[in-house]
Parts: structure tokens; sequence; C-alpha cells
């Protein structure tokens, strides 16, 4: 087969006409001009239209005057194809475990537990390639400039989301749009637009998919990046700067599962949770961010952060970070801006990681994070709201149960190198607790 010297794939996205269509054209170097198409999610039919550089243009603009429009994609890792080997496949695991049988068991869980979330929050048509860490949608890699307006469409979704007002011209052209941007599978039927998002759940899903589409574009570019510079060269630079063991030390956990009980509160969904095997992690970047950030700060209080198990792989790699006001809608919990949210109560973090607050379905084997937090002076808020932050001259903000607009204790801080991971916490269902 001769290699395409240009490619461009086009989507159209009509609700109205039952249209939700992918054109895909290429050119080879004996300059035979190829197209492909069929509905999203298909693999469509191929042909070839003709010949020559004249053919290829007037076919792409034949089908810009029918409504398609171009989807930008992330180059094919062609640079990096000596790369994708089994030492690639198994980075997170050879990096994280470094040899350790009960580690590298918890990181191809962890990579079961991310695949399986974007399955189902793509309704199946957006799969992670567990060698690279790279999703595609069905049409391929999308760009980070398609979900920055990806992610603005969706919030103007939102209000008519709210008011399920699922037919409104103000919902049905943004939902075009973002579907033009991000490809994804429809019903096949008139109508399917009323059922590809039924409501804040579903909005919420759609969130999440966009942060990890753009972690995942960040890895392509950068195994592109890593394949161009080392030209085959199957070593590769480390993704992972963690390192991870089983702690089993009895007198630690003692120590924390006194301090998970001390913060347990019998109704949180997820009290009936009870702690299984604890882990030491220390993120190298994290770990020293906080020596030339938090601990100088001082106050520093040892705090949980609870987090989606599909999430955890990504946290590992990169550490926390300060979500975006135009990341996420329909952010849960974001009642003091955009911060690291923790919690002295254990098992108001641990609703996070159940799975409680978005209202999905409960993970009963999840994880938390105990964490050094360095408040410093904290502030205690006079009210709530996204643009919330602490006035000048304080570090923090600690919202008390009960007395700052809260029912539960929150700690936010607004830089990272306030925060460092120092343990994470597996936690499964405690089957006595049942009876």
């Amino acid at each position: 087969m001769t290699a395409a010297i240009s490619e461009k794939m086009f989507i159209l996205t009509d609700a109205k006409n039952n249209n939700n269509k992918f054109w895909a054209i290429s050119i080879d170097l004996d300059g035979s001009v190829t197209t492909r198409n069929g509905r999203v999610g298909s693999k469509g039919q191929s042909r070839t239209v003709g010949n020559g550089q004249r053919v290829y243009d007037a076919k792409i603009r034949e089908k810009e005057r029918g409504g398609y429009q171009p989807v930008d994609l992330v180059a094919p890792v062609t640079g990096a194809a000596n790369l994708d080997n089994a030492a690639v496949t198994s980075a997170a695991e050879d990096q994280i475990a470094r040899g350790n049988a009960m580690i590298a068991e918890l990181v191809r869980e962890l990579a079961r537990i991310n695949r399986h979330q974007i399955h189902a929050a793509s309704g199946g048509q957006m799969d992670i390639d567990l060698a690279t860490g790279i999703i595609s949608t069905p049409v391929g890699v999308v760009t980070a400039a398609n979900l920055a307006q990806a992610r603005a469409l969706l919030q103007r979704l939102e209000p008519y989301v709210t008011r399920m007002e699922f037919d409104e011209p103000g919902y049905i052209k943004p939902l075009q749009e973002y579907l033009m941007l991000v490809p994804q599978k429809v019903g096949s039927k008139r109508g399917w637009h009323r059922d590809f998002i039924t409501g804040l759940d579903s909005l919420t899903q759609q969130g999440a998919l966009l942060d990890q589409l753009e972690a995942s574009i960040e890895v392509a570019e950068g195994r592109i990046r890593e394949g161009m510079e080392r030209k085959g060269d199957a070593q590769h630079a480390p993704v992972f700067d963690v390192t991870m063991s089983v702690n089993e030390d009895p007198d630690l956990r003692k120590r924390i599962e006194k301090i998970y009980e001390d913060g347990r509160k019998s109704q949180h969904a997820s009290s009936r949770l009870r702690m299984a095997r604890i882990f030491d992690v220390s993120l190298g970047s994290m770990a020293r961010d906080f020596d030339a950030d938090g601990a100088k700060l001082g106050g520093v209080m040892e705090l949980w952060h609870g987090t989606r198990a599909h999430n955890l792989l990504s946290i590992l790699k990169s550490g926390l970070i300060i979500p975006s006001s135009k990341g996420s809608i329909h952010v849960t919990g974001r009642m003091f801006g955009n911060g690291v949210y923790f919690s002295d109560q254990s098992t108001k973090s641990l609703n996070y990681a159940y799975g409680f607050w978005d209202k999905s379905a409960k993970d009963n084997r999840c994880f938390m994070f105990l964490a050094d937090v360095a408040m410093g002076k904290p502030w205690h808020p006079d009210r709530t709201g996204a643009s919330v932050k602490p006035p000048q001259g304080y570090d923090s903000v600690y919202a008390r149960g009960g007395k700052d607009h809260v029912l539960n204790n929150e700690m936010i801080v607004y830089r990272t190198g306030q925060a460092n991971l120092k343990y994470l916490v597996e936690f499964e269902i405690c089957r006595r607790c049942e009876k």
C-alpha cells in the first residue's frame, strides 16, 4: 500500500436530517485519490475517485459546500512506531511497580478501570491504547484546539439540559457542533439528539471525557516528539516520576485507621467501606514542589483527597492539578473556586471516590490519598461561590462544617505546591457492616 502524502477527515452532524457522518480523503505518492465515508462509528466504504491534486482539492471543496467540517487530528504516531513495543506497553507497570508484583497488579487494574470508564462514557466509541495512554475517537485522536471549543459548547448546552429543552435550536446547534469536534456514535433513528445527553449526569460524563482526552493528547504529542527525537530507539523517557510500595507497618496502619475513624461520619454513603491496603506514594515533582513551597509556608495538616479510580494513573503521572474554570462542567463540590479540595472528615472525601457526588455507578473498591497540606494562614469563608478565594494575606480556605456555609469540613489550597501525596489507601465494602 502506498503511503498517503496528505490525508484529511471531515464530519457532518445534522440532527434534523439524521446525519452523523464522516468523510475522509487521502492522496498517495502516485497521485491516487481515495475517499472513505460512512456513519460515525462504522468503518465506512472506501473507493478511488481519481488522480492528482486538482481532484483532491475539488472533492474537498464539494464536501465543504455540503456542510462537512474538517476535524483536526493529531498526526499518526508513525515516528514512534518502534516505541510501541512490550516495553512501552508496560511503561506504567515498569516505572511504578519496579518489579513489585502487587503494585504491578494494581497498575494493570487501574488501567482496566480507566479503559472501562472511557468505553462507558463514550458509548463504546472511544478507546485507550494501553501501550501509549492515547485515547482515540471513532475518527482519530482530536487536537487540544478541538477540546477547547468543545468545552465552551458544553457550557452552552447546560442550561437547556437543566430545563430538559432538547428540541430547542439553542440546544441542537451547539450539540451538532460539539459532535463535529469530538466525534461519537449516536442513535441511528431520528430524534437521537434527545437521547445522547439525557441530563446533567451525562453532561458531566462528557466533561470528564474531555479531561481524559486532553491528557491523552499530551501523551500522543509527547510520543510523536519522542519518536522523532529518538528515531526508533526502543528506549523511552520515563513517563511516571513516582515511587510506590505496599506498606505493611502495623503501627502506621493503626495510625491511619485512627485518622479514618476519627473523620468517619455514619450519614455518609461511603461510611460502610473499610480500609484494605495502604501504599506508600512519592511523586517526585510534587514532593520537590512541596519542599520548595508548602513546607516553608507551614500550617501543615494531614488531609484526605478522594478521586475516582479511573483518575489515579493520571494523578500518579502528573500529580494533582488545579481544575480550570473552563474544565469539566457541573463539577461537584467546587464551592470555593478553582483549587484542590481536601477534608479531615474521611468519608466526605471518600464519597467522591465512591461515586456518590456525581450520582454514577458506585465503586465498591475505591481509593483515597492521604496528603500533607500546607494551609499557612487559613481563611474561614463568609460566602460560597465559584469565584470565592481567600482574601489577600490568607493562604487557604478552611470551611468549617456547620459554621461556614457547608455541612462538612472543606480545606482548599490554590497552589499545587501546598500539597504532597504520601499514601494511597484502598477501601472496599465491609460485608459484616451490611448485616
